[in-house]
């Protein structure tokens, strides 16, 4: 019994150790200041209805996917949350080369607060669950494209859970609606800051 409780114990501080430290709003902004930094943000609060998803045949590309009455969409704290993310960037001057978004309304409602000038982009979609091989194909084809990236100001990925976080092979992340990541090219973590709502 105590050996399984020490191998408890140790499994604990070992992912402490590894998960990803609490943030704050003042580091994220002085990282972001300095430029040439990744910014990864989870869009807004996005509540699922009824537990569900997009419908089934949303992936198959027969719904237009601007449609934000068939997707799960921000709502009251979600649009709030994404106010505040634009305020960031617009409050402090923060300097952007480029704004890319998902498709989905959840997304680019997340990146018009920050600016109007972003583009979409089907790199960063959300791909249908299960789709193992597809979403390989997806990360190399964004490691490669941040690894091409060169700017001194900051590359802003607005996308989400199952986009972000398997690009973090070397930290242990779980990025929560609207949590800003900030890392350099090779996906070293800088600064994070889960934006409360």
């Amino acid at each position: 019994m105590k050996k399984i409780i020490l191998i408890l114990f140790g499994l604990i501080l070992c992912s402490n150790a590894l998960a990803l430290k609490v943030g704050s709003e003042e580091e994220v902004v002085t990282t972001l200041k300095k430029g040439g930094n990744i910014v990864f943000i989870r869009h807004a609060y996005a509540p699922r209805v009824n537990n569900k998803f997009e419908p089934d045949d949303f992936y198959s590309g027969s719904l237009k996917k601007k449609d934000c009455s068939v997707q799960r969409d921000l709502d009251d704290r979600g649009l709030a949350q994404a106010k505040v993310i634009g305020a960031i960037f617009k409050d402090n001057n923060i300097e952007i080369d480029k704004i890319l978004t998902s498709i989905y309304c959840r997304c680019f409602k997340t990146a018009k607060e920050i600016s109007n000038n972003y583009e979409i982009s089907k790199m960063i979609i959300s791909i249908g669950r299960g789709n193992v091989s597809k979403k390989k194909k997806q990360l190399k084809k964004i490691r490669k494209y941040i690894e091409k990236w060169d700017s001194n100001k900051n590359l802003v990925i607005v996308s989400h859970f199952n986009v972000i976080n398997p690009l973090f092979e070397k930290s242990l992340l779980s990025i929560s609606s609207g949590e800003i990541v900030v890392s350099d090219k090779n996906f070293n973590i800088l600064a994070n800051w889960k934006v409360p709502y």
